[in-house]
């Protein structure tokens, strides 16, 4: 009898374990918040924003100790070898109309499979915006989860009440590696007590209620920009006014990390909202103003942080001194990670979404790992002392996320220096 996906085997939790462990050593900061909102007495539909492609999954993933299964559109399983893969990493395929009239009847066996992982008390995890997108927003959520929710209701009995946990992954970058990661769970949405609650309402019409709460609730979590028109404007007046210290100290200081951070974001939005409601033509000549410094710090290789933060000679120099210092380890990290860092650029210039990059630059690191490893082992301990070889076996370890982590440094170092020597050239930015 064939197994059930959600069925857990020591080698999955086996996998498990070190694929977290690869995941969390693969940002600076990992944060997960809310977890006491997860509910413990039901079935819990995961419903997350999609950012950036594969990372989102394994973000969630190391969430949680719990095993999970995932929903991923149905085209990433017509490859057979692909598909038993996906279904050892207890991912499951989901058809979308783009499919195929045909593929989409198929979903009718989709929705009965993810009932049954939902009743046997298995977290099942869907995007509901149907595909990634690198953006601080939401595209329209599509019904696919309200369809398998209904389902579940149908099929449970009084005492065992179905949710819909709403989660919000806010990344610091979408395309570095090394960056952040905040993964927030908000408060659930009893669907059972609700469905009680809207009995003389139709099936559709307590869909479309859904939906708005659950897009309501997911923008809640994340630093939610509203519409497209203004976006790359108003998330940079918010990357300008979140990096300013005078302005972050404002913040809720009852918030730790990544929170406190995300909430000066939101609230910097939030200002440009109620500018553009109250006041528009002011806000069209802020956010002109802020666009316009925009490009032209992009054209001029200078990072949001030097201008946000301010610069100063003595400040270049220090950092100067010590990349100076960590200069050494940097080309032996470059040397000894090559074996990572070479194959992984050579797969990126095959990509053609910048949102696969770090899925890309993950799944290199992690299967190349452990090859690594015993490359290192065996050319230090046959060419140098034992003392020395463990010594460089050592220094090898962290090698990939030093070369990440002095990149970013020397990169910031660099856009300080321009800043410093380009700052009187630069575009109006008074309304820092």
């Amino acid at each position: 009898m064939k197994r059930k996906i959600q069925e857990g085997s020591f080698i999955y939790f086996f996998t498990k374990f070190f694929v977290d462990l690869s995941l969390k050593t693969a940002y600076r900061k990992y944060q997960v918040e809310g977890r006491e909102n997860i509910p413990t007495d039901g079935s819990v539909i995961w419903a997350s924003n999609h950012t950036n492609a594969l990372m989102d999954p394994l973000v969630l993933l190391a969430a949680t100790d719990r095993q999970k299964v995932f929903m991923a559109r149905a085209d990433i399983f017509k490859n057979k070898t692909a598909a038993k893969w996906l279904r050892f990493l207890k991912i499951m395929p989901i058809y979308r109309i783009r499919d195929g009239f045909d593929a989409v009847k198929r979903n009718t066996e989709s929705i009965a499979q993810a009932t049954d992982i939902l009743l046997d008390g298995v977290p099942l995890v869907i995007y509901p915006e149907a595909t990634h997108r690198p953006k601080h927003s939401l595209l329209k959520l599509s019904k696919g989860i309200f369809h398998i929710t209904f389902s579940v209701c149908e099929n449970s009995s009084d005492d065992k009440p179905v949710y819909i946990q709403p989660i919000g992954i806010e990344y610091g970058d979408y395309f570095r590696f090394r960056s952040t990661v905040l993964v927030r769970f908000g408060e659930p949405v009893n669907v059972s007590a609700f469905v009680k609650e809207h009995a003389s309402e139709s099936v559709p019409v307590q869909m479309v209620e859904l939906k708005n709460m659950l897009t309501d609730r997911l923008a809640g979590l994340i630093a939610y920009i509203p519409d497209d028109e203004f976006y790359d404007a108003t998330w940079e007046y918010a990357k300008l006014k979140a990096d300013d210290p005078e302005y972050y100290s404002r913040s809720d200081a009852g918030l730790k990390g990544l929170m406190r951070l995300q909430d000066a974001d939101k609230r910097a939005i939030a200002e440009i909202q109620d500018m553009r409601e109250n006041d528009p033509d002011s806000a069209s000549e802020l956010l002109r103003k802020v666009e316009e410094l925009r490009l032209w710090r992009i054209q001029n290789g200078i990072s949001v942080h030097s201008i946000a933060r301010g610069v100063s000679i003595p400040a270049v120099l220090g950092k100067f001194l010590l990349a100076i210092a960590g200069l050494p380890y940097y080309a032996f990290c470059a040397i000894a990670g090559s074996i990572i860092w070479v194959p992984t650029l050579f797969i990126l210039r095959g990509i053609k979404d910048d949102a696969f990059y770090n899925t890309a630059r993950f799944g290199v690191r992690f299967a190349m790992s452990v090859i690594a490893c015993i490359l290192w082992a065996v050319l230090y301990f046959c060419l140098m002392p034992w003392q020395f070889a463990l010594a460089a076996f050592l220094l090898s370890l962290p090698s990939t996320r030093y070369l990440y982590d002095y990149g970013t440094f020397f990169r910031r170092m660099a856009s300080d220096f321009r800043w410093l020597l380009r700052r009187r050239k630069a575009p109006d930015h008074s309304f820092l």
